[in-house]
């Protein structure tokens, strides 16, 4: 069985496609990836081809899709080899495109075409993506959802491809984790020894609640003097104007950090080291690897009411629950992992025994060999 897996961003997203590749290879799959312009081998074991600019920082906007339609091109060129039974994607960037060329290839090449939905629609959604989404579905054989509630979503969405679907998670993210002691990741990022810090980590959207998380970090400075809050990553397709008005009308108190770039790889360690519970205050979210990696690093996770996050997050088991969209429920629910700091290092453990056990690559691979590429 022969794959060819397409991931057009990552950069960001190779913590899932490196693993995942390494798996089917596991499995006996020969899979190569198309991906964009990632050098770094991070554990990799198969080959790829470097084609998509999608995150390139210094590239207009003309170039980028001139440089989409190239790369579906040399897709195809590879698909012509007849080296390839499968076509198996993660990604619809420019949905018009993905839809021409993917349907092309389908009908051309007679590939099995499988999607992995990250996002079942982009939210920085066009006008022409539901119908094009809509469209691509149509022409999958099978399409990997990553968490019970995006089962219930898709189904409202789109019930015409219901049946085509199979739930099989994110997997961890433990080949990614490389831990140093609190003591040198706070004496590098200057953060005091004596705080429960929170950490928020990634690429800052509209949905990701940071300015929830500034307003609650607020409340609990009210009544605890012993916390101390981390922003770290760059701005993605949002206005961070909101957020830095209330960082920078309020007080408070030396006890926030924000770091509002990206963050290089070799540095995510000092950041998950550094930090006593890592905070996800999204307002929405289809999955996401982040508490996968922060239950790799055995910290404890403060998360919204999301399915995506509530079928790992277990109220003083794994973490520390809050409604989504809500302030004060996000400060109660910080506050409660404050008075539990002498636990947390045990609920971290839970967190990491969970991801270790229930989230092993090898057998995600082998679900997806069976259920989709079979």
């Amino acid at each position: 069985m022969r794959v060819l897996l397409v991931d057009q961003i990552a950069k960001v997203n190779y913590k899932y496609t490196f693993p995942l590749a390494n798996g089917l290879r596991n499995a006996g799959v020969k899979v190569n990836l198309a991906i964009d312009q990632k050098k770094e081998r991070e554990n990799l074991e198969c080959r790829r081809f470097n084609l998509f600019n999608s995150d390139e920082k210094d590239i207009g906007q003309v170039e980028k899709a001139l440089n989409y339609v190239d790369s579906y091109r040399r897709i195809g060129k590879l698909l012509s080899t007849g080296r390839y039974d499968i076509l198996h994607t993660e990604w619809y960037i420019l949905s018009p495109v993905d839809y021409f060329f993917i349907s092309l290839y389908k009908k051309k090449y007679h590939v099995r075409y499988v999607a992995t939905v990250h996002d079942i629609l982009p939210f920085n959604q066009h006008f022409y993506d539901m119908h094009f989404h809509k469209k691509l579905y149509g022409l999958a054989d099978r399409i990997i959802l990553q968490a019970p509630g995006n089962v219930d979503r898709f189904r409202e969405l789109f019930p015409e491809n219901q049946d085509k679907v199979r739930m099989i998670p994110h997997g961890h993210m433990l080949d990614y984790v490389e831990p140093v002691s609190r003591e040198e990741a706070r004496e590098k990022l200057g953060i005091p020894a004596d705080k429960t810090v929170f950490l928020f980590f990634g690429q800052i959207k509209k949905v990701k609640g940071v300015d929830y998380l500034l307003k609650a970090f607020l409340k609990l400075l009210q009544t605890r003097q012993d916390a101390y809050l981390v922003v770290a990553g760059s701005v993605w397709k949002a206005d961070f104007t909101e957020c830095q008005s209330l960082i920078d009308e309020n007080d408070f108190h030396g006890d926030l950090r924000t770091d509002i770039r990206y963050i290089p790889d070799e540095d995510v360690k000092y950041y998950y080291s550094a930090a006593d519970v890592c905070v996800l205050p999204y307002t929405d979210v289809y999955q996401s690897g982040v508490i996968q990696l922060a239950y790799g690093y055995k910290k404890p996770v403060v998360a919204t009411n999301l399915p995506a996050f509530t079928q790992f997050v277990k109220e003083g088991e794994t973490g520390f629950v809050a409604e989504k969209a809500n302030a004060d429920s996000l400060a109660l629910a910080m506050e409660r992992a404050i008075d539990k700091k002498d636990q947390l290092r045990e609920i971290g453990e839970r967190g990491y025994e969970l991801v270790r056990t229930k989230l092993d690559w090898n057998v995600l691979a082998e679900k997806i060999v069976e259920e989709c590429y079979n």
